[in-house]
């Protein structure tokens, strides 16, 4: 008959299971496409990461919102449904972009959003508030899909298109 040592089994010990096991000693295997030196190894995609982002250019614009993460202080229908149809045709860097007020701004209306996808400003919007001039930059953009079926959106005068 087998004995069992207080409920212990045949298996390996719990931590372990289905881990792969670590070489005894040695230096861990070099990364791949770096050559043998592993210390010496540097980032080729770091670089230009950093180049992109380092440094302040006068001419990028100081404020701006991802559409996916944007949530208005008041609800704007519009504003909805364009972050959903940014999600459904998987526009992922979809963002509102706050612009220099001399372009469109007037006095009533001092604060100018874009909708800017692929680094293209697609359309623009003025109002009031911050989430008055995203929803008709959003209504502006409704209006250059509308032979697709996107008729939901009247634009007016506060809605820019190129």
């Amino acid at each position: 008959s087998s004995s069992s040592r207080g409920g212990e089994s045949k298996h390996r010990d719990a931590d372990t299971m289905g881990r792969k096991r670590k070489p005894a000693g040695g230096a861990p295997p070099a990364p791949f496409g770096y050559g043998g030196d592993p210390g010496g190894a540097q980032d080729p995609y770091g670089a230009a990461k950093r180049s992109k982002s380092g440094g302040s250019d006068s001419s990028r614009p100081s404020e701006s919102y991802l559409v996916k993460k944007y949530r208005p202080d008041t609800y704007y229908r519009s504003i909805d449904s364009f972050a959903r149809y940014t999600k459904s045709h998987r526009m992922l860097d979809a963002s509102y972009v706050r612009l220099d007020p001399d372009i469109y701004s007037s006095q009533e209306r001092p604060h100018v959003f874009s909708t800017r996808i692929g680094g293209e400003d697609l359309s623009w919007g003025r109002g009031k508030t911050r989430d008055a001039a995203i929803d008709c930059a959003c209504r502006a953009a409704f209006a250059l899909v509308a032979a697709h079926g996107y008729t939901d959106f009247d634009m007016d005068e506060d809605c820019f298109t190129t």
